[in-house]
């Protein structure tokens, strides 16, 4: 039974998203989300039972590593260029505006966020990548303010449009890239040996 690991239908891997913030994609190396609920522990003298009071949930916190490497040919998006450079900084500029955005990680629905730190490394070793530290906030809604127009439901809608520009600019990669590798030079070795 030949085939690849795209072969084996599994409905998470049919379901990813291209991960965005503010339209900008990265890939994911790690993601991570924290929240639970607001308590307030009362403690009362000469007493040994505190009393524990729920104030609701806890702000959601996003921990997220992210990457932008060069692609072997250029696309047309951003994310999958030769000059990972141009990704970089349009991320870089994304993270630094002011305001909430859309955070669209690959397995979990879009939030509503803020981006209040972020890092940046590359290394010379490592040519061509780059790796991005980045913390999110729920944004959430001002207590005198009614909720958000946008819905579940249209931020789904606007993932998954993303997600099928990013399957049709892939399209037919795997040749084009084949192609690329066949008919570079090798390197030691001279154009008429490779014949």
């Amino acid at each position: 039974m030949a085939g690849t690991i795209r072969d084996v239908k599994v409905p998470w891997r049919d379901e990813l998203l291209p991960a965005s913030f503010r339209g900008q994609m990265f890939h994911v190396e790690t993601g991570s989300k924290q929240s639970g609920r607001a308590v307030v522990v009362h403690e009362f003298p000469k007493r040994d039972f505190p009393y524990s009071e729920d104030m609701g949930r806890r702000t959601m916190e996003f921990s997220v590593r992210g990457y932008i490497i060069t692609f072997p040919v250029d696309t047309g998006v951003p994310l999958y260029s030769r000059d990972y450079r141009v990704a970089r900084d349009a991320l870089i500029t994304a993270l630094e505006q002011a305001g909430p955005a859309i955070l669209q990680l690959p397995t979990m629905k879009p939030f509503r966020v803020m981006c209040p730190q972020y890092r940046w490394s590359e290394e010379e070793r490592a040519g061509g990548f780059c790796i991005f530290d980045m913390t999110f906030v729920e944004y959430g809604v001002a207590p005198s303010a009614s909720p958000p127009a946008s819905t579940e439901q249209n931020l789904g809608q606007a993932s998954e449009a993303l997600r099928q520009n990013v399957l049709r600019a892939m399209s037919g990669l795997e040749q084009q890239t084949a192609a690329a590798a066949a008919s570079a030079p090798r390197p030691g070795v001279t154009p008429h040996a490779q014949r």
